[in-house]
């Protein structure tokens, strides 16, 4: 290996030498002196290149070298003169794009995403296929809220450069952020391939093989990502959620428990060892680890609802108030915790404030049909019948349109499945069923307007490649989109 690695060096140096003895015999040519610097920054070389940068400026001011030397100083952790720097070459040639682009991903770098997208802006405008440009500009609208905005550039950055993988990693993680779990696969499938030691690569990968309910899959993602990197914490995280949800507690709870073991201090392992626990109907084990996240951490809200829960499990409705209590004072809008300590006072006999806590979790949480039947059966007690109806009636339309959901996704399933298999005709109706039990599924519509276009059904096709993308709109609006 140290050979190799000599002859890594001498194949960088010769570049250098080669230059460098062109220099020597004329002092004054500010190209070479330029290539010279070019191949000190290549070899790692900074402050030679820097030097030989600077020479080539006394005999010759020009943007591209002050670009280049700006772009030394922030390799060498100067960024206040490398941002400047940047500036002076575009001040002296407005149309240099590498000096915008460097510039803009300079400023995302220190956290000035609208500085960023400004400078970046006018790189993708002088140089439209600056696939690194679009990159950064991406990254920067997301940091500023604007999802749909950074979804072009991203696609457009891999689009241009197809080996650029941070690109596909990150637009992976934006399209899992904007729900679209088959696009994310897709990205951090293509991540992967191109750097299959990326450890945030195949850890999205397997987040959104999770969240398309592949839980197979990403255990498998994760197992082996553990295998690698017995020390990457996060990996055993998510190898123990993937494991619960395939419904593998008993590895769920091992790997949490060698978590604990090389992580005491990580809260978050003793509540997810906790939760396992808990599923195990293990509610001694179970108590012990969540009481523990709470000393390390006491302002965790699930480990305070969860122990809630166990407290209420086993007989002790008194003991749970306080952890709902805790959890619902820990996370804004947390209405799961209102609606438990809604139940627990009930229990108690606490009506007054029990009913507050039914009312505040369907406030933080409109569609949540057991805290509307909560109400109903409390203001039922009370003697208001009408109000009583009102909410019982929400409770039964909302399990309905969970139940239509349910069903929806079953017929998208269905319809893709037929369609995978070349049945157009049987797609189509399974399809139709899905858009009409949940008219706002925007795969539904998007799969329905594919399996329209292929069976030449333009017309129709459109308007539901033009919901579906109003629903979601990382869905292409249309099929050349």
């Amino acid at each position: 290996m140290p050979l190799v690695r000599h002859r890594l060096r001498a194949a960088l140096a010769t570049p250098a030498l080669l230059i460098a003895a062109v220099v020597q015999a004329d002092p004054k040519n500010a190209s070479e002196l330029f290539q010279l610097g070019w191949a000190h920054e290549q070899a790692g070389r900074l402050d030679e290149a820097a030097a030989s940068y600077e020479a080539a400026l006394r005999l010759d001011a020009s943007a591209k070298v002050v670009d280049r030397l700006a772009f030394v100083r922030g390799l060498q952790g100067r960024t206040d003169e490398a941002i400047a720097g940047f500036r002076q070459a575009i001040a002296m040639d407005p149309r240099a794009s590498e000096a915008h682009y460097h510039l803009g991903a300079t400023l995302w770098w220190t956290k000035d995403p609208k500085g960023a997208a400004s400078a970046l802006r006018t790189a993708v405008r002088l140089r439209p296929d600056f696939a690194e440009a679009r990159y950064y500009l991406g990254l920067a609208l997301k940091d500023q809220g604007d999802a749909k905005g950074a979804l072009t550039h991203l696609r457009r950055a891999v689009t241009l450069s197809p080996s650029l993988q941070p690109a596909h990693v990150r637009l992976g993680a934006l399209l899992l952020e904007m729900g679209d779990a088959d696009g994310a696969v897709a990205a951090y499938r293509r991540a992967v391939a191109l750097d299959d030691g990326s450890l945030e690569a195949r850890n999205g990968l397997g987040l959104a093989l999770m969240e398309k309910g592949e839980a197979e899959e990403a255990a498998a993602t994760f197992r082996a990502l553990v295998d690698a990197h017995p020390e990457d914490a996060s990996a055993r995280h998510n190898l123990g959620t993937a494991l619960l949800q395939r419904g593998d507690l008993d590895g769920a709870v091992a790997v949490y428990r060698e978590l604990v073991r090389r992580e005491p201090g990580d809260a978050e392992a003793h509540y997810n060892l906790g939760l396992a626990l808990k599923q195990k109907d293990d509610f001694e084990g179970a108590e012990t680890e969540l009481r523990q996240a709470l000393v390390l951490s006491p302002r965790l809200p699930e480990a305070s609802f969860t122990l809630g829960v166990v407290l209420w499990q086993t007989g002790r409705a008194s003991e749970a108030v306080a952890p709902f209590r805790a959890a619902a004072a820990a996370r804004e809008g947390y209405a799961e915790a209102h609606y438990m300590l809604g139940l627990v006072l009930k229990q108690k006999g606490e009506r007054d404030e029990a009913l507050a806590q039914f009312r505040e979790a369907i406030r933080q949480r409109p569609l949540y049909a057991e805290a509307h039947r909560g109400l109903g059966q409390m203001l039922a007690q009370a003697g208001d019948a009408a109000g009583s109806a009102a909410a019982l009636a929400e409770a039964e339309r909302i399990t309905r349109l969970a139940a239509d959901a349910q069903a929806a996704a079953f017929a998208l399933s269905a319809g893709r499945e037929s369609a995978a298999k070349g049945d157009p005709k049987a797609a189509i109706v399974r399809l139709r069923e899905a858009v009409r039990l949940a008219p706002d599924n925007a795969q539904a519509h998007y799969q329905l307007a594919l399996a329209l276009s292929k069976s030449g059904a333009a017309r129709e096709a459109a308007r539901h490649f033009a919901e579906a993308h109003r629903l979601a709109p990382y869905l292409p609006a249309g099929p050349g989109d």
